[in-house]
């Protein structure tokens, strides 16, 4: 799907005290090719967790931040980080042959993704940061929406022995991947919606490429990580009674190394981001469907991955 965060918009807000450590438009050499991140960098970056977050197909680290005026549910990550002394990379996505923004994930079948080596490009930027900041390679996250989330999952795949647990927001497994079959184990949290109308829960074909089914992609890293085949089952208060939709959560313990799988199940949800603080327009939820409002994305992605390491 085509995700433009343009609705919702606001002024860029971000509290000055974060601010003053955002190093935006930073840029990398890829093979002769200048790329493009923002990077957040606490004041103390010694041993700091790294979290890379990635853009949906048709957006931008702008708008991952909100720093393009728009409603951005990725902006908590920013709090998050000011918080817990995260170092916080958003790279910038390249064109498509369709010029669409987006990431080289794993679908052999996807027309709006480029052709790009975007994993050189993600381990390079590591490269980078462990050595400037000496950050801690125990535990390097990665985390994204739509496109965004199909390409971490390509980080899991293809350099698992860098990636310590990846949360892929509306989301799953590609049907015809190009994708290694690696057996590291990486920690897995997904967050999908029952009602996506662009990457349905029960898999099958959309515009960009086809999908397992969440149970299937679910299916693949129980067995990946050798988890428990039972979950825990728990249901989020619904707080918000006006968004259409509950949050339940599967949680898959015991696999190797302390891994897990999580699955957020937004039921009645559609192809955005739960937030309760980043409110996407009425117009826009009229094409994606729902957005929860009970659960803060960004803050249950963080509890899941502060306590993973390799």
């Amino acid at each position: 799907m085509l995700i433009l965060f343009v609705l919702g918009c606001h002024k860029d807000s971000i509290d000055p005290e974060i601010d003053k450590d955002l190093l935006r438009n930073q840029l990398i050499d890829i093979e002769g090719v200048s790329r493009e991140y923002h990077l957040y960098v606490p004041s103390n970056p010694l041993n700091a967790a790294v979290v890379l977050l990635f853009h949906g197909n048709g957006g931008s680290h702008d708008d991952m931040l909100g720093l393009s005026g728009v409603k951005a549910p990725y902006k908590v990550w920013l709090d998050i980080a000011y918080r817990e002394d995260l170092i916080l990379v958003v790279p910038n996505g390249t064109l498509s042959s369709l010029d669409t923004r987006g990431w080289n994930d794993c679908r052999t079948d996807a027309p709006r993704t480029p052709t790009v080596d975007d994993v050189l490009f993600i381990e390079s930027l590591l490269d980078f940061i462990e050595v400037k900041y000496n950050s801690n390679i125990k535990k390097v996250f990665a985390s994204g929406t739509s496109n965004g989330g199909h390409f971490a999952m390509r980080l899991a795949h293809e350099i698992p022995e860098r990636i310590t647990a990846f949360a892929s927001v509306v989301a799953s497994e590609a049907a015809n991947s190009e994708c290694s079959d690696a057996t590291t184990e990486v920690s897995a949290l997904f967050m999908n919606g029952t009602e996506d109308p662009f990457t349905p829960y029960h898999g099958g074909s959309t515009s960009n490429g086809d999908v397992l089914s969440t149970d299937a992609s679910i299916a693949y890293w129980i067995q990946r990580n050798s988890t428990d085949l039972a979950p825990e089952i728990g249901s989020f208060p619904d707080t918000n009674a006006n968004d259409g939709s509950t949050v339940t959560k599967y949680i898959y313990r015991n696999g190797e190394n302390d891994t897990e799988v999580v699955l957020y199940e937004v039921n009645e949800g559609g192809h955005t981001e739960p937030s309760k603080t980043e409110r996407y327009a009425s117009f826009w939820l009229s094409i994606v469907g729902n957005q929860n409002g009970d659960i803060e994305m960004a803050n249950e992605i963080w509890n899941f991955f502060k306590t993973k390491s390799r």
